[in-house]
């Protein structure tokens, strides 16, 4: 593909070399001469590259045929999308695939080996359903989702648009809900609820998504969820949130829009996070937090708090052999 013709799809600006050919995108470090990569900064562009064509930020000029955009990695994920686009499902049913005679699907469907769909079930037009895979009863698939191998979809799940479910992703299992009997043992509460995915929703491989108890658990429109991510019975999370792996959400919280979580964050039950909120990896959340803030650590606390604990964490060793010095020369001083 011509630099000229990325640089009119992606909305950036060429700066000469329009007829460059585009055979690939490579990382900075490895690209070949018929490559295209991105830069980030001047300071990036004095490291060594052999790339053909670069993506680089406004105002800058590499020295090679180039596209200037305000945000260099957003462009070169926007090429990578234009010169390596997914390879499309073919529409079809594998002959080993299992569809009730009650379950409606749509046109363009295709349906992978051993795969199966329950009654009642409605799946939208051009959706994939992967080998494995099993959608239950009275389940809602919106047009163009993709449903990789082995995720299961339990029975009454509504999907939207365009949503992506990676390998393995369990959508509207059982809630952890129990109640003390009074005589050492437990009764399950019931998770009679169901789980919402709005449009354009994101989730990667063996991440799980209850079911509400009573009522409702709902992932809104654009949110992302890394792989082995829990989002528990009565969660909701707000349009464009990003939730990275191995976190865990408790029942009943509430993330506002845009929330970002890094790796192992946990949140309490019943906890309100504000929009925009901000975690750093391993955040503990124990109660409600306003948005538009970056926080840390754990309990929670904004990013200047976390950083003044942090000055006192490295210094603890030191603090302990200070007050050790104290306890001995008290322990002399009484007995003498």
């Amino acid at each position: 593909m011509r630099l000229a013709e990325i640089a009119e799809k992606i909305g950036g600006e060429l700066i000469g070399g329009g007829d460059f050919d585009v055979r690939d995108v490579a990382d900075f470090a490895v690209a070949s001469p018929d490559s295209l990569s991105y830069a980030e900064s001047e300071r990036q562009l004095k490291e060594p590259t052999e790339a053909g064509a670069l993506i680089v930020p406004s105002g800058i000029d590499p020295g090679r045929p180039a596209i200037r955009c305000e945000n260099p990695k957003l462009g070169f994920a926007r090429a990578i999308a234009l010169l390596r686009p997914p390879k499309p499902f073919v529409p079809g049913i594998h002959p080993s695939a299992i569809i009730d005679e009650k379950a409606k699907v749509g046109s363009g469907v295709s349906v992978g080996p051993a795969a199966s769909i329950g009654p009642e079930a409605d799946i939208g037009n051009g959706c994939h359903i992967g080998a494995g895979a099993r959608i239950g009863e009275g389940v809602n698939l919106g047009p163009d989702c993709i449903i990789h191998p082995n995720c299961v979809l339990y029975p009454g799940a509504t999907l939207g648009a365009r949503v992506v479910l990676h390998a393995g992703a369990i959508i509207a299992s059982d809630g952890f809900g129990y109640v003390p009997d009074g005589s050492g043992g437990v009764v399950k509460f019931p998770q009679t609820g169901t789980v919402v995915i709005e449009d354009d929703v994101e989730i990667g491989a063996c991440s799980v998504v209850d079911r509400a108890s009573i009522g409702e658990t709902r992932i809104k429109r654009g949110v992302k969820i890394d792989n082995l991510v829990q989002v528990a019975h009565n969660v909701t999370i707000g349009e464009g949130s990003l939730i990275a792996s191995q976190t865990g959400i408790s029942g009943s919280v509430t993330l506002g829009r845009g929330v970002i979580m890094g790796g192992r964050v946990g949140v309490a039950d019943h906890v309100e996070i504000g929009d925009g909120a901000i975690f750093g990896a391993m955040s503990g959340i124990s109660k409600s937090l306003e948005g538009g803030k970056i926080y840390l650590d754990a309990p929670a606390v904004e990013i200047s708090e976390a950083r003044r604990r942090m000055v006192v964490y490295s210094r603890l060793p030191e603090i302990s052999r200070r007050l050790r010095n104290v306890e001995e020369k008290l322990e002399d001083t009484e007995t003498c």
